[in-house]
Parts: C-alpha cells; structure tokens; sequence
C-alpha cells in the first residue's frame, strides 16, 4: 500500500476507533445519556398546551413539576413542534444539534489544526466523537435541549466581529431572547468596547421579545414579571445536576435555604473575577477565550446550570489544546497555565470528567449530601470545580502582530489566534 493510501487508512481506523469509544462510553456511564427527550417532550406539550388556548406557564408536564421556562420568544418558536409526532421531532432535533455539533467543531479545529500542520479533515472528523461524548453535549442531545445552538449563535457573533459585519451581534441578540442567561454576552461586548455590535445585539434581543409580547401580551408581562424568578420550577437547588455556585453552596449548607448572601457575594466576585479575564483575553485577540469565560461565567452565577449547561467548556478546551500544542499565551495569563503541559494537562482531566459523568458517582438524595463525606461532596461538585479552575486560568493566546491597546478591533475567529 502506498504511504498515501496507508496513512488515509490509519486516520480511518482512528476515526472508526473514536466513534465506538464514543458510543461504548455512552452505554456505560452512570447516568443515562439520553433520558427519552424529557425536555422536548415537555416543550412539545406546553406549545400544544398553549395553541389549545391555555395559559402557557400554568402547564406542566404529566405529574412531574416541570413546565415550560424559557421567555415567549422561544415558545413562538416551538409551536411548529406541535404538528409532528414528538418521535418525528426528536429525530430532526438529533439531527440538526449533529450538524450543528459538526459544524461548530469544523469551525474550531480546522483553523487550530492547519496553524499546527494537522490534517484538517482528520482533525476535526477525530474530535467530533470526543466533543460528543462530554455531557453537556451529550445531554443537550439526550434531553431535547437548545445548548448547542446557543453556542452556535454566539461564535457566529465572533466570526461576524472578525470581518466587520454590520451583523454582528445578532446571534448573541437572538440567543438571549430564547434563553435570558447569553444576554451577558451583550455586557462582554460592552466591555470590550464593541458599541455597535453591542447595540445590534441589544435591538435584536429586544425585538424578538417585543414580537412575543405583540403575539402574547399577558404571556410576556407573566414571564417577565413572576415567571422568571420561579426556580423551583425547574427542579430542587441542591440536585446533582445543578452545577453552578448557588447549587454547590446549597449542597454544602442547607439543600432548602442556602444563605443567599453568601451566594451573592461569591456570584459578584465570580462575575468581575471572569469578566475581567475575558475583556484581558479579548484585548489580546482571542475572543474564543474570552466568549467562553463570559459562557462560564454565566453559569456560575445563574441560580441553576444543569450539567447540559456547561457547553462553555467545547471552546475553552479547544483554546487549552492550542496551547498545549504550541500556541503562545498572552501575557497576564498565570504562569503556570502558559506552559504546553499544563494547559494539555488541564484539558485532558476537563474531558475525562465530563466524559465519565463523573459527578453521578456521588448522587445523593436531597438532604444527604454529607453522607459520602468530604470525597463524595468533591465528587459530586466535580464540574463545579473544573468550571471553576478553567475560568480562573484559561489561557487566552497572542495574535501575531496585534498591539495589546487594539481593544476596538475585530477578533480572529476561533482558532485562529497566533499565525
């Protein structure tokens, strides 16, 4: 066989090889992969619910307490849901969050792979199983949830900043008005001085809301006014899949009240600790360091962010591997996380924990945190504490030729950092 034809054969079998891993890996974790499509069915319910003409937030779904959450906007469009058998729409939702996991990972990699003399289409057909077998990828999938596609909307906002489109700052306008938490992409805009793509974001978010609230006033006002502030909704604090500060606190204190003040003053320390690195990492050029800390950042202080959440970590790992495989860190960066091993270091153990689903290890029924001890409370608040180390330390790298003062310019996209 020529070197040509062997080599194309060595990456086929590596791919094939990384795909069984990936779907091993999905049969064996503690914690089902899939869950049945448990929030598309409860989404699918509640747009049926409310085109029956029923107040849409009263809704939930079967006897469980759960109901539909996210703002009007994103019930506007799901109602299309409703004309399909839900095996119908779970199929296109498999399907489109696969093309969307495709090409968020073509859009990562391929830039990182050629900078580093990777075969591109090796690169990015390797580590689309080893993206999808992290939970937060994993379960936006299992469960029928919008993860994926809000990750998308906002890394096309970073590849519209780096051409200068007048259209950047839609996804990240559209991606709040389905979902409240991205609306802090719009503050990291306003902090690294982006004003105009900033204020298309502002009117894009305002705009998808202002239709919800002409289609269904009462609706919106409900929303915004009781809704939105109702976490029992969604499920218990102190649940293992609760993964942000609020939800770690309340496991080590009180699963019913834990002291809010102290959340509060840990969530504003969080917030100004990692918003300032990723205004620090967009200034050195890299807004996928900085898109992904604001990401994390978001989850740490929102009251709940379920494990699916954390998708944030797809592009911090991505930065950690550049690192890892040469690419220069920024000055400001701590010195330790500069260095290749470290940041391979970190990446590795960042994926083996959220392949394993290692916090269902430790699951505990509400009230017995405590019961497996220091250990099992480690366990349990695993991608916690993986959260918090990648925000505390994310690399941000250095783009060739780029002054540190050039805070108003347009960002090169994903990978693309030094050249």
């Amino acid at each position: 066989m020529a070197p040509v034809g062997r080599r194309v054969a060595a990456q086929t079998a590596a791919v094939l090889a990384l795909v069984a891993l990936a779907a091993l890996v999905s049969v064996v974790v503690p914690n089902d992969p899939w869950h049945n499509w448990f929030d598309l069915r409860v989404y699918d319910g509640a747009a049926e619910w409310w085109r029956s003409g029923r107040p849409l937030y009263d809704y939930t779904y079967g006897r469980t307490q759960y109901g539909f959450t996210y703002p009007p906007f994103a019930a506007l469009l799901m109602l299309p849901m409703t004309l399909l058998p839900i095996e119908a729409v779970a199929a296109v939702h498999a399907t489109v969050n696969l093309l969307v996991l495709a090409g968020v990972t073509w859009w990562l990699v391929a830039p990182l792979a050629r900078r580093h003399g990777w075969p591109a289409g090796f690169s990015v057909a390797a580590a689309v199983p080893v993206l999808f077998v992290l939970e937060p990828v994993r379960e936006t999938i299992g469960f029928g949830q919008v993860n994926l596609v809000l990750l998308a909307l906002v890394l096309a906002d970073v590849a519209a900043l780096r051409r200068g489109s007048r259209w950047a700052g839609v996804g990240i306008g559209l991606a709040a008005a389905l979902k409240i938490t991205p609306g802090l992409f719009v503050v990291y805009l306003l902090l690294t001085r982006r004003w105009r793509a900033a204020a298309v974001a502002a009117v894009t978010g305002a705009v998808a809301t202002g239709l919800a609230f002409a289609v269904a006033p009462d609706t919106s006002w409900r929303f915004f006014t009781a809704t939105l502030w109702q976490t029992d909704r969604v499920g218990r604090l102190d649940k293992t899949s609760n993964q942000s500060l609020l939800g770690g606190l309340a496991r080590l204190t009180d699963p019913e009240q834990p002291p809010r003040l102290v959340w509060l003053v840990l969530a504003v320390a969080a917030l100004a600790l990692v918003l300032t690195r990723a205004v620090r990492a967009a200034r050195a050029g890299d807004d996928l360091a900085g898109v992904a800390l604001t990401g994390l950042a978001a989850c740490l202080v929102s009251p709940i962010a379920w494990s699916h959440h954390l998708v944030w970590l797809v592009p911090a790992l991505v930065v950690l591997v550049d690192v890892a495989a040469g690419s220069p860190a920024a000055p400001g960066t701590p010195s330790w996380a500069r260095s290749r091993r470290s940041a391979g270091a970190l990446a590795a153990v960042a994926a083996l924990v959220l392949a394993s689903s290692s916090i269902w290890f430790a699951e505990a029924d509400p009230g017995h945190h405590h019961d497996l001890g220091v250990p099992g409370l480690v366990v349990e608040d695993l991608y916690l504490l993986v959260v918090l180390v990648v925000a505390a330390v994310l690399p941000a790298r250095v783009t060739a030729g780029r002054a540190a003062a050039r805070t108003t310019a347009p960002s090169p996209p994903a990978g693309s950092s030094p050249r």
